[in-house]
């Protein structure tokens, strides 16, 4: 599963790409229009187009000669809250509240607080297993990326409270798809250009807690098997917050490295 925000939809130009990276990716897919598809960067996303997923896939691909099939759900909606704090642009205060425009998860299924965007994850999620599914296999979710944020440094609670969001929201995707606590959840931490726009106020806040929520940080705020990428160095455009061409695939392959470490440390019961 891969979701979040603008950086999650991608920024990245396809045209903009090497010969060889404009191609198919031979054992990558991504779930779209109710079908999965084989993953090509700019035409199976936004027109032209596309996010880490390009990075990723091939980062988790490698170099083998027997590769294995990766299929990717990948959900994102530009500029959107995770706090149950926020509905859309607006914060309305620290209680939740229904039909929000966010990806608050709520505490439990029958939560009446759930965000709207949430809700639309979990429909598109359900979505592509039941696709699966009818394809003839049994599908195991091997891993979460979560790129997003921006919208939640706005806000000193929403910032300072980030690593409890992020944390129900793994307690909750785990609920729902019936995952045990082995599964990774690898985040990028958000804004690394300084000095950030106005409207990220509480941005050193919120990148302190995500740094906090990294599993190894030694910090009360830790997550067991939550990983963050460290995002600085990675080209951004003019505007300072989102990713160019290179620093999207400098985000995926990130993602993608991460993502095999934690796998790799979790069976060798390393972590």
């Amino acid at each position: 599963m891969l979701s979040g925000q603008s950086n999650m939809a991608g920024s990245g130009r396809a045209d903009q790409l090497p010969e060889e990276w404009q191609q198919p990716i031979e054992g990558a897919y991504i779930f779209r229009d109710g079908r999965f598809q084989t993953l090509v960067a700019g035409k199976t996303g936004r027109s032209g187009r596309f996010g880490p997923e390009v990075g990723f896939a091939r980062s988790m691909l490698g170099d083998q000669s027997n590769k294995p099939e990766i299929y990717l759900i990948k959900f994102a909606l530009s500029g959107q809250p995770l706090d149950a704090g926020w509905d859309g642009g607006k914060w309305v205060g620290p209680e939740p509240g229904p039909d929000r425009k966010t990806f608050y998860p709520g505490t439990h299924p029958d939560d009446p607080n759930i965000g709207l965007h949430y809700k639309k994850l979990s429909e598109h999620v359900e979505a592509a297993m039941q696709r699966l599914m009818d394809d003839g296999y049994t599908p195991v979710l091997k891993g979460f990326v979560w790129m997003q944020g921006e919208a939640d440094a706005k806000h000193e609670v929403s910032a300072g409270r980030y690593d409890r969001s992020l944390s129900l929201l793994k307690e909750r995707i785990e609920q729902e798809h019936g995952l045990k606590d082995g599964t990774p959840f690898v985040f990028g931490q958000v804004l690394p250009h300084e000095p950030a726009h106005k409207r990220f106020v509480a941005r050193d806040l919120i990148r302190r807690r995500m740094a906090d929520a990294h599993w190894s940080s030694g910090t009360k705020h830790a997550i067991d098997n939550v990983w963050m990428v460290p995002t600085e160095g990675m080209d951004l455009l003019k505007d300072t917050v989102h990713y160019s061409t290179n620093g999207q695939l400098a985000l995926g392959q990130a993602f993608g490295r991460v993502m095999l470490e934690a796998h790799r440390m979790t069976e060798e019961g390393a972590r």
